[in-house]
């Protein structure tokens, strides 16, 4: 008998998994929904967003369809996933999902949000397809990173597009062959680059994405069919995406999680083991360690700007690379550079949406803190494990002398340091009330917490838009 391609493995478990799921799966889900619609409603007001959105609603829009995040236009689902996924990443706020090492949510949430407004999926099947696509993201990322990532693919856009595809297809009810052909298409669409990072093209990546998942399942389903090969063959996903990886490299292929049962007799489903990783920053996730260490920092020790000498953070290749920006002239940029997050958080104790602006990326005196920061890096073979501890380390030198040292291998949101329901609440009121106003945003963060029962996504849409026409516009020029 031919054993299983790893596309049948994972299409197989993708169609039958059973949907009834824990609450230790449903109750972070729900928390990760919440966070992406957060992000959705902050993002829309982004030009990157604003932009792509002008581009769909040229193409018509009308009282079918999805709703698209910051009109209340509706669009053809794809169109409207486009749209939202590019809203959901655009201000870099949204999850890291390290098992994948992929924004698995903002590609995942859009996709998920308009297929489902369409087709009238309830609550419950939303939360059901968004689980197996987090499974799915997982089992691939772990085929090909993290030498796909070093590589310089975006893993969030092409990953991305074959796990989303997984959960559309879960979505829509498609058999296991049908799921199979739906992640095949998903492969022949993925696309994306880590040189876009610090442009509008990261977060049209991951709107691409989100739009490929739906098309490559509606596809599927109206019969085109692709290769089940397709990540395992000589011109196919590994051999063609998978970077510089070390001999013997390949897909690792073993029971993905369910959380069935008795718990002694599963494994884990990813959203446990590994888990989300919902930002506390707003930027890139490659800073968050170091400005992490240093808010630690700051408060053992009570300094002042002018009290430091030099800050110095050790890090991984792949985060040095992302953080390609010293001097940033633009928030885009601002949001990829190491110098002027750590010095936004050491002058202000913290980082927020208001400080990634042209005005705000110019202040005289975070300019004058960039020099402060330097960085090195792990040697790249050290990062290619694929489940390693990675810890980041911060150097201080104060203008006194003294030398301050500490460590961090778990960043604020993840589970090593989890957030709390404050965390949760003042995350979402940030995004969503200089937007949609205090009431709709309470309303919007009610709706979202009933997710599980909800008959359909109404209650969510509507209250995504409630306040069209007096929200704060395109936040930056």
């Amino acid at each position: 008998m031919t054993a299983k391609t790893t596309l049948e493995h994972i299409a197989a478990w993708a169609a039958s998994a059973p949907d009834q799921w824990p609450n230790a799966c449903m109750e972070p889900a729900i928390h990760g929904i919440t966070d992406t619609v957060a992000c959705m409603v902050s993002g829309a007001t982004d030009v990157a967003a604003a932009s792509v959105r002008a581009t769909v609603q040229s193409w018509g829009t009308g009282n079918g369809g999805a709703t698209i995040v910051g009109s209340g236009h509706k669009a053809p689902a794809p169109f409207a996933a486009f749209a939202n996924g590019t809203a959901a990443h655009a201000q870099d706020f949204d999850d890291n999902f390290l098992a994948a090492l992929t924004h698995a949510s903002a590609v995942l949430v859009p996709a998920l949000l308009a297929l489902g407004e369409e087709t009238q999926a309830s609550g419950a099947d939303i939360i059901d397809a968004y689980l197996v696509g987090l499974e799915c993201h997982a089992a691939l990322g772990r085929g090909v990173n993290r030498s796909h990532y070093l590589k310089g693919w975006h893993a969030t856009a092409t990953v991305g597009a074959i796990g989303t595809a997984a959960a559309c297809a879960r979505l829509l009810g498609l058999d296991v062959g049908r799921t199979q052909h739906a992640m095949s298409l998903g492969t022949s669409m993925a696309a994306g680059l880590k040189g876009q990072f610090g442009s509008h093209a990261k977060p049209f990546q991951a709107g691409m994405a989100a739009q490929n998942g739906v098309l490559a399942a509606c596809f599927a389903r109206d019969g085109v069919q692709g290769r089940a090969e397709v990540l395992d063959n000589d011109y196919g996903f590994l051999k063609l995406y998978g970077g510089d990886a070390p001999p013997g490299w390949d897909f690792d292929v073993y029971p993905l999680g369910d959380s069935q049962g008795d718990a002694q007799s599963v494994t884990p489903h990813v959203i446990e083991a590994v888990g989300l990783a919902p930002k506390i920053h707003p930027c890139c996730g490659s800073t968050h360690k170091s400005v992490d260490n240093l808010l630690d920092l700051k408060s053992q020790h009570d300094f002042q700007p002018a009290d430091v000498a030099s800050m110095h953070t050790f890090v991984n290749t792949s985060n040095v690379l992302n953080l390609c920006f010293d001097d940033p002239k633009d928030e885009m940029e601002a949001r990829f550079s190491m110098q002027y997050c750590m010095a936004v958080a050491l002058q202000n104790d913290f980082i927020s949406l208001k400080d990634f602006t042209p005005d705000a990326v110019h202040r005289p005196d975070i300019r004058a803190l960039l020099a402060l920061t330097t960085m090195s890096a792990t040697p790249p073979e050290a990062e290619l494990n694929p489940t390693g501890a990675y810890v980041h380390e911060l150097t201080l030198t104060m203008t006194s002398g003294e030398i301050l040292k500490t460590t961090r291998a778990a960043a604020k949101g993840t589970l090593g340091d989890p957030f709390t329901d404050t965390d949760r609440w003042r995350k979402f009121e940030d995004c969503c009330s200089p937007v949609l106003g205090d009431a709709a945003t309470a309303g919007l963060y009610e709706a979202c917490a009933r997710l599980a029962d909800a008959p359909g996504l109404g209650e969510v849409m509507q209250e995504m838009v409630a306040a069209e026409g007096n929200g704060a516009g395109v936040r930056v020029a």
